[in-house]
């Protein structure tokens, strides 16, 4: 863990941001990342003349409602703690406002900015996220907050914001400035599929991954599968590697029930449903592609040592080609995704939930099945007592 180190000669007038950020894996490293870069980009693009330290601590951060109450509570406790004079909040927790992706708030009077990192995206996170908090800590640093649209807003802005991202003055208590993504939910639906890191899918499930490499071993030695493998066309193999990862993705979220109805709920709930659902797709999709490459540089690297070109000579059609020793292993490695997806069940559910969200994901998605479970149990104990 990385604890906040404070010099104790430092100058007055150094103007110190304290970064907290959420305990889990992208948090902390963009937090660690954001502590390292906001000095320089404070200086060289708001105030050259103004010293600025910036100092990181981890901390759980707490959800919390539209104008970010607790979280900024805890904000302003560890302000006074460590005598930071103002504070960036790093969570993975997604924001929304209406049908726009929320990337950053900030409160002026607490002098707390709260960055969302899902809204961000997949890419350039370390480059965007130190571009909008570096616009909001201007924001509290200096008087005012410009109206969206003014001469002095323009003077602010940072070249990097401009076209991609909005910021505006929303007319809500607690938020005086507010960057969105201009991208909407395809941004926040990249940026929660990163948070899940879908490559960890490969490690953490066994049960599959050892059903795919058994049945990988079984198919490679088997005449059959080498005659099919040189023998279909181009869009067959295609299909079939296609089919592989469908049936494998399909099966692990329909037999672990990872799909989140949405039918019989409010509109807010529907829309919440459909981003977790579209979330998981991409999760375990990505997850089982990684799986699926691992797998094929196996069975790549297996043909070459077990199967000689004499050997297949006397089973496939045509002269044996480097674009055999990739055909075989293209279609053995389907066959055994395919056959992973069976070993998948002996995996609990609890544990494909852990391999396939990260923490914050997880807690997200059981508060939401809690909520629509007493809402209804609230409707069956309403139509007993009528």
């Amino acid at each position: 863990m990385v604890d906040a180190e404070w010099q104790k000669g430092q100058s007055e007038s150094c103007l110190t941001v304290g970064v907290l950020a959420d305990p889990v894996a992208m948090p902390v490293l963009i937090g660690d990342q954001l502590a390292q870069d906001l000095p320089q980009l404070l200086t060289d693009q708001v105030d050259s003349e103004q010293a600025w330290d910036a100092q990181v601590l981890r901390e759980r951060l707490p959800p919390s409602d539209s104008r970010h109450t607790a979280m900024m509570e805890l904000a302003e406790t560890k302000m006074a703690e460590y005598g930071w004079d103002m504070v960036v909040c790093v969570t993975d927790l997604p924001m929304r406002s209406g049908k726009r992706a929320i990337m950053a708030d900030m409160n002026s009077e607490r002098r707390v900015v709260v960055v969302s990192l899902p809204a961000f995206g997949a890419m350039a996170l370390r480059r965007r996220v130190g571009a909008v908090a570096t616009q909001l800590v201007a924001d509290i640093h200096l008087p005012g907050t410009p109206q969206e649209g003014s001469a002095q807003h323009q003077r602010r802005r940072l070249p990097v914001l401009a076209g991609r991202f909005r910021r505006q003055t929303p007319d809500q208590a607690g938020v005086d400035a507010r960057i969105s993504s201009s991208w909407g939910n395809a941004r926040l639906l990249l940026g929660m599929v990163r948070a899940n890191r879908p490559w960890r899918l490969v490690w953490s499930l066994t049960g599959p991954l050892v059903g795919a490499f058994a049945f990988s071993a079984f198919y490679l030695l088997n005449a059959t599968v080498w005659e099919m493998a040189t023998m279909l066309s181009a869009w067959r193999l295609v299909l079939a590697v296609v089919g592989a990862l469908t049936v494998m993705t399909g099966w692990l979220i329909v037999y672990h029930q990872l799909w989140e109805p949405a039918r019989n709920r409010p509109r807010i709930e529907r829309e919440q449903a459909v981003l977790f659902n579209a979330t998981t797709v991409l999760t375990l999709g990505l997850g089982v592609a990684f799986l699926y490459v691992g797998l094929f540089a196996v069975n790549a690297g297996a043909s070459l040592v077990l199967l000689s070109p004499d050997i297949l000579q006397s089973y496939v059609a045509g002269q044996v080609s480097a674009g055999t020793y990739l055909l075989i292993p293209l279609l053995v490695t389907a066959a055994g995704t395919v056959a992973g997806a069976i070993g998948s069940g002996f995996e609990s559910e609890d544990s494909v939930r852990n391999a396939a969200f990260s923490l914050r994901e997880r807690e997200r998605r059981e508060a939401f099945r809690r909520k629509h479970e007493r809402r209804q149990e609230s409707l069956e104990g309403d139509g007993a007592g009528f």
